[in-house]
């Protein structure tokens, strides 16, 4: 990937040079870096205030009574794991943050879940199913509240923001209904080949 992006900077100093458009680059450059900073830190309060929100989750047991709230989703889409506290409270949270729109926030808690999963599959080289549908579900991402998207359009200028709500519940309600359909399908396809093979 390095040298992908190492080639692709020296195709396009190449092309500036000899197109002539050296000087029109170099502007474009220092302009695209000052958009990059400027986005980073108007996207940085709502970063800090969701980030901080889950950690205080965390710190006053809230987290555990989200992980109550998730436990039938996660007896119905990961059967094993809402026995083990660590796992149910990290993928908890990992939806928590995801239904907030916040996807940056929910890695911390998506990795614990992860290697708290593999722990409870003991040591396993190999995804579980339980593994495979979080990944899944946390890729189609159920987002009530986008916030992310929200915090660039205001950034952007945007004269109400928040007009993507609605949309945004939509299209995540179906991809995520998709995802987590087909996945189900996959793993009982799995298990007959599995049963088959046996017999």
């Amino acid at each position: 990937m390095e040298k992908l992006f190492v080639w692709g900077i020296v195709l396009a100093a190449l092309v500036a040079l000899f197109t002539g458009s050296a000087e029109e680059t170099g502007a474009a450059l220092l302009q695209s870096g000052q958009a990059a900073v400027a986005l980073g830190l108007s996207l940085a309060g709502a970063y800090c205030l969701w980030c901080g929100v889950l950690k205080v989750m965390e710190l006053s047991g809230l987290t555990a009574r989200v992980a109550r709230l998730f436990r039938p989703i996660l007896r119905l889409l990961m059967p094993g794991i809402e026995s083990n506290a660590e796992a149910s409270e990290a993928v908890s949270l990992n939806f928590a943050a995801n239904l907030l729109g916040m996807g940056n926030a929910a890695t911390p808690a998506g990795l614990r879940a992860m290697k708290a999963m593999q722990e409870l599959a003991g040591g396993a080289k190999l995804p579980t199913d339980a593994m495979c549908m979080f990944l899944i579900v946390n890729s189609s991402s159920l987002q009530l509240v986008p916030t992310t998207l929200i915090s660039l359009r205001a950034a952007a200028g945007s004269a109400s923001p928040g007009d993507i709500l609605l949309p945004s519940i939509l299209s995540t309600l179906c991809t995520s209904l998709l995802a987590v359909g087909l996945t189900l399908l996959v793993q009982r396809m799995g298990k007959r080949g599995e049963k088959g093979r046996a017999e």
